[in-house]
């Protein structure tokens, strides 16, 4: 324990002269992202005085280094600063307030990446070569290329779409992939590949049938922006917020999914040419309990460590995905703020951001230590 609270001090530590420098070249970015002078001139309404008296107020007219220091020591000492563009309110306030819809996001987002990433990843290895490896390793390529933000819009367009003209096809395509996969094992025989191909080609065929009846007509199953529909605002248990999560979950769990499976998938084969693997099988122990028993317990260990560095990584994919969907969360949160070039809330999620990454990575190397006995902490591998 105290060689724990050592490591994690000292790397806590180390990390301060990163926070800074991220601080400062945030600080300097959103100074010179806009002018909000020049765009406060434009606006009609505004008179000479409120706009002197605003200059005064956020130092608009003083060089960024002066901005920054009076901003650096008012954030060690607790004081975030006051938001530019709500008058009189603290910038942790808005922050506060993003902050449990940033987090639904990024955790629901997390447990679907992980679950279908380890999943995948068991199916591709175990089936390495085969055509389920060959469409899965094909499906994993397209998602880890699909950037993130196209991959909304394409889920946005598909939603719309069924709503239009029916959601059959979403059985139909799942009754299409199960017979074609199916059909590429139903030569090498088996009862269960029969199973597979009759009730793949039933499904699509039922879902053809059902095709008018399914859908099209006009009802909205998965919304595409916002958080909750107005008259159900703030009922997360409701199925009204259900239907306006999935698309954004699905959307930032994808690039997560196509890496994940393809880490899990070489973590695996590994394991199964391992020694303990090949003596587990000589002791005549079946497959599904070599694999299931030894291999994936094992495997298991860097996918940990793996999710543990990506959460950083899912925090600046909800950036962009709160964006596309209007998700009110801190990304959301951040986009206006840049904008609008209110620098103490921007600032305020940056630096939360940076502290998640600075976290993450100590968790990582700490969880890594505590599943793999041969990793010693400060050290490296034994």
């Amino acid at each position: 324990m105290r060689t724990v609270a050592a490591v994690a001090g000292r790397r806590l530590l180390t990390a301060i002269p990163l926070l800074g420098v991220v601080s400062v070249v945030t600080y300097l970015l959103l100074y010179r992202a806009a002018d909000p002078v020049a765009r406060l001139r434009s606006i009609p309404t505004v008179r000479e005085e409120d706009l002197r008296r605003l200059i005064e107020q956020q130092g608009l007219d003083e060089p960024w280094y002066v901005g920054y220091w009076r901003w650096l020591s008012g954030f060690v000492q607790g004081d975030w600063g006051v938001s530019a563009t709500n008058s009189g309110v603290n910038a942790i306030e808005p922050v506060r307030d993003a902050l449990p819809a940033t987090l639904e996001l990024m955790l629901l987002a997390l447990v679907v990446s992980a679950v279908l990433g380890v999943a995948l990843g068991v199916v591709s290895a175990t089936r390495a070569g085969r055509p389920a490896d060959h469409v899965l390793s094909g499906l994993a390529y397209v998602g880890f290329a699909t950037p993130t933000f196209v991959a909304g819009v394409l889920l946005q367009l598909g939603a719309v779409w069924m709503r239009d003209h029916g959601w059959a096809v979403i059985p139909f395509a799942a009754g299409t992939v199960v017979a074609l996969a199916a059909l590429a094992r139903v030569r090498r025989g088996g009862t269960a590949s029969r199973v597979a191909l009759a009730g793949g080609v039933a499904l699509a065929v039922v879902s053809v049938l059902l095709w008018d009846r399914l859908g099209g007509d006009g009802t909205t199953v998965l919304h595409t922006s916002q958080r909750f529909s107005f008259e159900n605002e703030g009922d997360v248990l409701s199925l009204d917020h259900l239907q306006h999560l999935v698309l954004p979950v699905l959307t930032l769990a994808l690039v997560n999914v196509a890496v994940w499976s393809r880490f899990q998938r070489a973590a695996l084969l590994a394991e199964l040419d391992s020694d303990h693997v090949a003596a587990a099988r000589a002791r005549g122990l079946s497959e599904r309990r070599v694999v299931l028993g030894h291999a994936l317990r094992n495997s298991l260990t860097p996918m940990a460590t793996l999710v543990a560095l990506d959460l950083g990584a899912v925090l600046s994919g909800a950036v962009v995905t709160e964006s596309v969907f209007s998700w009110p969360g801190m990304g959301l949160l951040l986009r206006d703020s840049a904008e609008a070039r209110d620098i103490n809330v921007a600032m305020a999620i940056v630096m939360i951001g940076a502290v998640v990454m600075v976290v993450a990575t100590l968790l990582a190397d700490l969880l890594q230590a505590a599943l793999d006995p041969r990793v010693t902490l400060g050290r490296g591998r034994r």
